[in-house]
């Protein structure tokens, strides 16, 4: 065969079979997701995120008990050491959250070394650190960056409760803590989305927990998986009004253009996830003054679906529901990880009872048979 020569590509691989998993169940034809068997609007309605993660992690509901004392095995984790606090207190003003995400965890492994691969009990207290200490760090870079000194998480609050008062200063009302705790709710799974996918790899390598996480944070900064929410907003603004949605909407499907925040890869009808969220950013966005932004998101779906076919996910009325609790649009990333991470932390642990390596193959698709021309040949 001539050197430029290529045949036809070689045959694909047999696909790897799908992994098993028992942490989450999507159901994309009947649009269902649920963690454990639960069905997440379920959880949604009536479970705290602190037994949603116990769910998740252990695989079971808890009992009074057991919830007590997973909820105080997180509050002994939230406070943040000098050296961490010092970390992200050296992150530049304008730099990206979840960079700093990543410099803090990253220096947080080294407070907490475990066995590798880990033992379960050490992987879980790495876990319960994670899930504990990332809204801390969140929240302390969004004060520190605006020179406000960071806020020491209260015991007296649950979670969802202590993020907003750490991030803001002050108490949430009930009202407000309960509609971001469902937002964590809606968030904490869904399956093998690009960043737990990323954490089941590194998981199977035998790394530790925090090792699996970074790699889940890596994956979830990038724009295509974790910007959604950021996006869907900076839309809304640029409509303005409801009344100007429907030209927009025009023009933007006229050019072929994808419209943020529409069309989820798996599911094929509703999302799940999004009735009560847009119920939960209707009612907010309401309190805090601020209704012309959801009545653009409405008239924004009404017309999309109708013109497209394709339905809102899960990130659409995020967007002006964080809005609406004073979350800036820049930490709307780090807020999926801290709602994701015990899903993370779930997958990952799991990941270890299987001694498995993931290691996926590839389609090739380039040239085959080329012969090696020495140098002094080559034009």
């Amino acid at each position: 065969m001539t050197a430029g020569a290529a045949s036809a590509a070689a045959p694909a691989p047999e696909s790897p079979s799908a992994l098993r998993s028992a942490v989450c169940h999507l159901s994309a034809s009947d649009g269902r997701l649920s963690y454990r068997g639960y069905d997440v609007r379920d959880l949604a309605e009536h479970a705290t995120y602190e037994e949603t993660a116990f769910l998740l992690i252990h695989g079971h509901l808890p009992n009074r008990i057991e919830l007590k004392e997973f909820a105080a095995r997180l509050k002994s984790q939230q406070k943040l050491s000098s050296p961490l606090l010092k970390a992200v207190r050296s992150a530049p003003a304008e730099g990206d959250a979840m960079s700093v995400l990543r410099l803090a965890l990253s220096a947080a492994a080294l407070e907490q070394p475990v066995p590798v691969p880990p033992v379960h009990e050490a992987a879980l207290q790495q876990g319960i650190r994670l899930i504990a200490g990332t809204p801390t760090v969140a929240a302390a870079f969004h004060r520190l960056r605006g020179g406000r000194p960071a806020v020491t998480p209260k015991k007296s609050l649950g979670f969802a409760a202590n993020f907003l008062y750490m991030l803001q200063g002050t108490v949430p009302d009930d009202e407000t803590a309960r509609a971001f705790e469902v937002a964590l709710i809606l968030r904490a799974d869904n399956e093998l989305n690009p960043s737990t996918y990323a954490a089941r790899v590194t998981a199977s390598t035998g790394a530790d927990v925090y090792g699996s996480v970074l790699s889940a944070l890596s994956a979830l900064s990038g724009p295509r998986h974790g910007w959604h929410a950021r996006n869907v907003i900076k839309i809304l603004e640029e409509i303005g009004a409801a009344e100007n949605a429907e030209s927009w909407v025009s023009g933007k499907l006229g050019g072929k253009e994808k419209i943020p925040g529409f069309g989820h890869q798996v599911y094929q009808g509703e999302d799940p996830r999004t009735a009560h969220l847009r119920s939960l950013a209707e009612r907010q966005c309401e309190r805090a003054g601020i209704l012309p932004l959801y009545r653009t998101a409405r008239a924004l779906e009404e017309l999309v679906s109708r013109d497209s076919g394709q339905r809102p996910i899960v990130d659409f009325y995020l967007a002006p529901l964080y809005r609406a609790l004073g979350i800036p649009t820049d930490l709307f990333t780090a807020v999926f990880a801290v709602s994701r991470m015990c899903g993370w932390v779930a997958h990952i642990l799991e990941q270890y009872g299987d001694d498995t390596l993931i290691r996926p193959r590839a389609e090739y698709v380039g040239p085959v048979g080329l012969q090696y021309i020495p140098i002094r040949r080559r034009r």
